[in-house]
């Protein structure tokens, strides 16, 4: 399976208007636990720097189909916020300043 090693596997997600690099790592540090970083040159709805480190029980997931699942699954969650929908509206505004 993939992601059961001590390497990271990695793949490009686009969600919405972004590309997200997806990193995941099986048993990370022999914790039972899947490691999961998110990277984007811009904020996410999860994350306000555009990275975003997470953890995850080993029972709760089966490689990379069900962490994109979960992946988009978050994103989907966090982005009903009202304050990611206002950063989205100023994002697409021009600004002078």
């Amino acid at each position: 399976m993939a992601g059961r090693d001590d390497a990271y596997e990695a793949f490009t997600l686009h969600w919405s208007e972004f590309s997200i690099l997806v990193e995941y790592q099986w048993q990370w540090l022999n914790s039972g636990n899947w490691h999961i970083q998110l990277r984007c040159d811009e904020p996410l709805p999860v994350t306000q720097t555009g990275y975003r480190s997470i953890f995850v029980a080993d029972a709760e997931l089966d490689g990379e189909t069900d962490i994109r699942a979960f992946v988009v699954t978050a994103l989907d969650e966090a982005a009903q916020s009202k304050a990611w929908q206002m950063h989205m509206v100023e994002r697409r505004q021009l600004s002078l300043f």
